[in-house]
């Protein structure tokens, strides 16, 4: 199988258990390269988990998880650069009130990279006009509607080009 073949994302008889409970069990999945997929359920069914196992937050017990073709690493610095091309999109948006939407989309950059001032703010201002909202960079998350934070969350979630 080749690299474009091969799905970016596989699960195979995965079984993750939390206070001895099992919240997956044998749940397997395939997503190509290049599609969109979701992840549906009700309350508790374990999406959320899911997303855990994927970015490497919660380990399962059985099963096997890989991206990008690989198994998820579990060295700190392995994992850390393994996230660096992975973005997540956090149900309730994950932004910080004590940043500015551009801070918010800033924050993975300046984390992540040693870009210079002037192309992170660059790369800020391209993530928020793509989510059409250049002109809200400078207001407050408390400033938002529901669908313009979730919005600037989706641009932090891309900041890094994952």
């Amino acid at each position: 199988m080749t690299a474009s073949e091969e799905p970016l994302v596989q699960l195979a008889n995965v079984r993750i258990e939390r206070g001895g409970r099992s919240i997956l069990r044998d749940v397997s999945l395939q997503v190509p390269r290049g599609s969109i997929t979701a992840v549906l359920g009700p309350s508790g069914s374990g999406k959320s988990t899911l997303l855990a196992a994927l970015t490497g937050e919660l380990r399962p017990v059985a099963g096997t998880v890989t991206l990008f073709g690989k198994p998820i690493p579990t060295g700190s610095s392995a994992l850390l650069e393994m996230r660096k091309s992975v973005g997540v999109l956090l149900q309730g948006n994950g932004l910080l009130t004590d940043l500015t939407v551009a801070e918010n989309v800033a924050l993975p950059l300046r984390t992540h990279t040693r870009l210079p001032a002037p192309v992170l703010r660059r790369l800020v201002q391209m993530k928020l006009h793509a989510v059409g909202l250049l002109a809200a960079a400078d207001a407050w998350p408390r400033e938002l509607s529901g669908g313009m934070a979730r919005r600037v969350a989706l641009a932090r979630a891309l900041a890094l080009d994952p």
